[in-house]
């Protein structure tokens, strides 16, 4: 046989060995050439380089089944997160910001992977720093195709894509404050490790129906210590990310945990985390429920910005993000569904493209729609779900250069 079936991410072709990795939804665009043979996974060819693929439920299918590409050949200036030196970019900066969002969350997977093998060959800060360092360019870039990468996103697990759109909120936030680069670093690190202590139950909380169990609750109580505690058990010193992980929990009303701080006793960048921690899992969906759509997680925060949250930083978050963060899909009043592509800015119309017709039909290239038009009110909000035949016509809305 020239082909043998793909094993631990390997094709073996002719004698040959090809590091494979499963595609995305994120690697492929409708009605563009393949940039990569496709094979399934016993290493038979589906498609040629340069096949164009043109019908959303046949992709659709193809992602369901399992298609592999093969992985271009390493660029010593552009190692893998898990063996840059400490300070590196997590992704090649060249790509648009909506393909380097899946590129960070396949590299905090893997980090999680190896967090969880005890297989993790290089110290975690570097490879930490490394991520926030990629989320700080990212959002220097183009902040809203970070959002809507991460508001879209269906391929990766939970805590990943809650810590990412964590530290892409405290970044964003961070930044109107005016903070200094170096805290707003320790800001995303904390975003992105505040639940490490928890990732060997993660899976498990993330299929629960049911109420924890008193053994349950009493690691979610202490994850924020115990967290903290591996964090420095690793060979993190800086003091303000520590900190950060610890108090991530507490609520200004005293109500919140570990240790049941309130008010200033709360550090003010602890006080912007929490409220990212707690829209990013409102909105990011798990096994076990639905996520809520932005804007009733905003609407959540809002009411409880004087109880539990620190209320000028919950509404500067909701300016931040906008009513309909980019990412957003909603219903119009003349029947069509259509994405929200970018934030509102003061006095301007909201950045709408429709991607169904009003009788339902993908729109093979999404068209703007003045949201002034009473026909284009926005009357409703929609799952990602809803628009699954529309998913690789969506990315096209990120990728012009």
């Amino acid at each position: 046989m020239l082909m043998d079936r793909i094993k631990n991410g390997l094709l073996i072709f002719d004698g040959l060995i090809f590091d494979m990795r499963r595609i995305l939804q994120s690697d492929l665009v409708l009605n563009e050439p393949l940039p990569w043979p496709l094979y399934d996974e016993d290493g038979n060819l589906l498609f040629r380089e340069g096949y164009v693929l043109s019908i959303p439920r046949h992709i659709n299918a193809l992602l369901a089944r399992g298609a592999y590409a093969p992985e271009p050949p390493p660029d010593p200036s552009q190692q893998p997160t898990l063996a840059l030196p400490e300070c590196a970019v997590a992704v090649p900066t060249s790509d648009p910001v909506f393909i380097r969002a899946d590129r960070l969350a396949m590299t905090l997977k893997r980090l999680h992977a190896h967090l969880q093998a005890a297989t993790l060959k290089t110290e975690l800060r570097p490879v930490i720093l490394g991520l926030a360092h990629g989320i700080l360019d990212a959002c220097d870039e183009d902040a809203d195709a970070l959002l809507a990468a991460l508001h879209l996103d269906r391929q990766h697990p939970y805590l990943v894509i809650q810590q990412l759109l964590g530290a892409t909120l405290v970044e964003m936030a961070a930044r109107e404050l005016g903070l200094a680069e170096s805290d707003r670093l320790s800001l995303a690190c904390a975003a992105l490790t505040r639940d490490l202590s928890l990732l060997p139950v993660q899976a498990q909380l993330d299929q629960q129906a049911g109420a924890l169990t008193p053994q349950q609750a009493a690691l979610v109580r202490s994850h924020p210590d115990r967290s903290a505690a591996l964090l420095a058990e690793m060979g993190v010193t800086d003091a303000l990310w520590l900190e950060l992980v610890r108090q991530h929990h507490e609520r200004f009303d005293g109500s919140g945990y570990p240790r049941g701080l309130s008010g200033d006793a709360i550090l003010p960048g602890a006080r912007l985390l929490a409220i990212a921690d707690s829209y990013a899992a409102m909105v990011t969906p798990r096994p076990n429920r639905a996520g809520q759509f932005p804007r009733d997680a905003l609407k959540a925060l809002f009411l409880d910005r004087v109880r539990l949250y620190d209320d000028p930083l919950v509404q500067l978050s909701i300016k931040t993000l906008t009513m309909h963060p980019p990412g957003t899909l909603v219903r119009l009043a003349n029947g069509e569904f259509a994405v929200v592509r970018s934030r509102q800015k003061l006095n301007e119309s909201i950045d709408l493209w429709s991607l169904y017709d009003s009788s339902g039909m993908p729109i093979l290239r999404p068209q703007y729609r003045d949201s002034t038009d009473p026909a284009h009110d926005i009357t409703g909000s929609l799952r990602v779900e809803d628009c699954r035949s529309a998913a690789l016509v969506l990315k096209r809305l990120w990728m012009q250069s």
